[in-house]
């Protein structure tokens, strides 16, 4: 019990070290990693370094401190998130191009000019066109060059500078849910088949668009517009022909089980040439290559978390661990259908301020925990940070996207927090219902 409050101690230290922002994520994963496996292995009572092993004897069977901590979880569980790294790699490339190419600019304006000065329009098809960009964007580079061209549109209108940042944060996570390369990373971390992945990821994002509606036309009955920006036409400057801007939805389309039902890095790759042959066919070969290095420049960041969460997955999901943490697991996790989605509801804040249920952080850890310990179905812990995780891309003050739209907008992220936390907390209550009693998740 001892080793497992010690596990439980180092992981709250972490947690309060990144929600205070005194260490980042990249750092705190492997070194939470190498602590919980320090504190696993010597509480099993392995030995720095194992002798040699008996004649006829796996080498890789025999277990020692060294072994747990430099193979297992330094080296192997770097690369156990290789899938995801490349998923994220080529959505990163897929992001340039609609980027580079004039893409998600030409979907604003057309959805722009299609609303006119219709407020309520306006504010339904930029979101939805935010959201649409969304799909394949990624990186707070994209939210700048979105933002920068839809923002001014959506206050120019009419509607308020906090409405109209809210609804940015909203569209972004409705994109972001049907994002490929987010939809390898929830498979490959929970063990869940991509098809199963991409149909929750279709209901919640549909149930999350709804949400927004009722946002839209609850929120702007109180709305007041501070001020107006004047617009400035700027031209794109690249022609993009109205078949490109199918290029962001083009790999979901081909990953669709009742499509193609293609694996992510070839429907990414048709999502790449589509946009470069759209729109400038003749520089296929030169634009490519700026993308992929854009891209691989782009996802840098991203690599480095995925491979600290490989770190604390091997850490964490290792039988040492497991057999430590196994009864302080079972202790908290709900049992029921009622309690999984009392539990998961109640305590969705904790994905906030980079807390315990933000899977791209120290989520993970806990997540593993739990899969570990066999309580949930795979598919009942995936639908659970899945929908909760909306929580922390909307709402949560320390997201760079958050901060940049607050400062470009003269907001406060904490303002947006308070007017889009009570809906989204609504939206997480009727998806977990919804994967309980239409899903079935509670039922391995």
């Amino acid at each position: 019990m001892l080793s497992a409050i010690l596990i439980v101690v180092v992981f709250l230290v972490l947690a309060g070290l990144m929600m205070s922002r005194k260490i980042p994520a990249l750092l705190a994963l492997p070194i939470m990693a190498v602590a919980i496996g320090l504190i696993a292995g010597v509480s099993a009572g392995l030995p720095w370094q194992a002798g040699p092993p008996p004649e006829g004897t796996d080498p890789k069977q025999v277990r020692s401190l060294y072994q747990f901590i430099f193979e297992v979880i330094l080296t192997d569980g770097a690369a156990r998130l290789a899938k995801p790294i490349m998923f994220a790699v080529f959505g990163s490339v897929l992001s340039q191009v609609v980027m580079r190419q004039g893409i998600a600019q030409r979907i604003v304006r057309v959805a722009a000019e299609y609303a006119g000065d219709r407020k309520m329009l306006l504010a339904v098809i930029m979101t939805a066109a935010i959201a649409m960009a969304f799909v394949s964007l990624t990186g707070l580079g994209a939210v700048i060059m979105i933002g920068s061209l839809a923002l001014p549109i959506m206050i120019g209108s009419g509607l308020s500078p906090s409405m109209s940042a809210c609804l940015m944060l909203f569209a972004i996570s409705i994109g972001g849910v049907f994002n490929g390369a987010n939809v390898g990373f929830f498979a490959e971390l929970f063990k869940v088949d991509k098809a199963d992945v991409l149909g929750f990821a279709v209901a919640f994002g549909s149930l999350l668009a709804l949400t927004t509606l009722a946002f839209i036309f609850i929120e702007s009955r109180h709305d007041k517009k501070r001020f107006a920006w004047a617009l400035v036409d700027e031209p794109i400057s690249k022609t993009v022909p109205l078949i490109a801007l199918f290029t962001p939805i083009v790999p979901i389309a081909l990953m669709l089980p009742f499509t193609l039902n293609w694996p992510i890095i070839p429907a990414f790759l048709v999502g790449i040439i589509w946009g470069l042959v759209t729109t400038e066919p003749a520089r296929l070969i030169p634009n490519l290559t700026a993308c992929i290095l854009e891209g691989l420049k782009d996802v840098s960041p991203v690599i480095g978390l995925f491979i600290g969460i490989g770190m604390t997955l091997n850490a964490m999901m290792d039988p040492t661990t497991s057999a430590i943490m196994a009864p302080f697991i079972t202790a908290v996790l709900p049992h029921s259908t009622v309690a999984y989605i009392a539990f998961f509801t109640l305590l969705a804040p904790l994905s906030l301020y980079r807390g315990p249920f933000n899977a791209f952080g120290l989520g993970a850890g806990f997540a593993s925990l739990v899969m570990a310990s066999g309580q949930l179905p795979p598919a009942a812990v995936m639908s659970a940070f899945l929908v909760v995780g909306q929580m922390q891309g909307i709402c949560d003050p320390t997201n760079t996207h958050n901060v940049w739209i607050a400062q470009f907008t003269h907001g406060s992220t904490e303002d947006y927090l308070k007017r889009t936390l009570p809906y989204v907390w609504g939206f997480i209550l009727i998806a977990l219902i919804y994967a309980v009693a239409v899903r079935g998740v509670m039922h391995p």
